[in-house]
């Protein structure tokens, strides 16, 4: 993984993720099959790293207004459980600190009001 920041999406595979699911729905893929086919691109982060799917995966759920229960849950479980945290230990305190408070403020947006459904398409 190429990370170059704290935030949710300051990594390469992150962002991949939100990337995809955002083509899908700007293709007009319904919100469930969109969710399948990146839980399904991305299986290999399932036994790997399962946080970093995840929490990408609900993050970008949530900015376009479609945060699917299921994975909210997933994402909340692995955000408690301090899960894929491993390399911001490493990096040391004050990146550990910085990568905790992005995603407590993750899990107010999961846990809070959700913004309206957003209609993505292609540019």
């Amino acid at each position: 993984m190429g990370a170059w920041g704290h935030g949710i999406f300051a990594n390469d595979t992150a962002a991949d993720i939100r990337g995809e699911y955002r083509e899908l729905l700007e293709d007009q893929v319904p919100d469930a099959e969109a969710t399948r086919r990146v839980i399904e691109s991305f299986a290999y982060l399932r036994e790997d790293s399962p946080a970093e799917l995840w929490i990408a995966l609900a993050a970008a759920q949530c900015q376009v207004g479609r945060l699917d229960d299921a994975v909210k849950a997933s994402a909340l479980a692995v955000i408690d459980q301090r899960a894929g945290l491993e390399e911001w230990v490493e990096a040391g305190p004050a990146d550990l600190a910085l990568r905790v408070a992005a995603l407590q403020e993750l899990r107010d947006q999961l846990t809070g009001p959700q913004p309206a459904r957003k209609t993505l398409r292609r540019p």
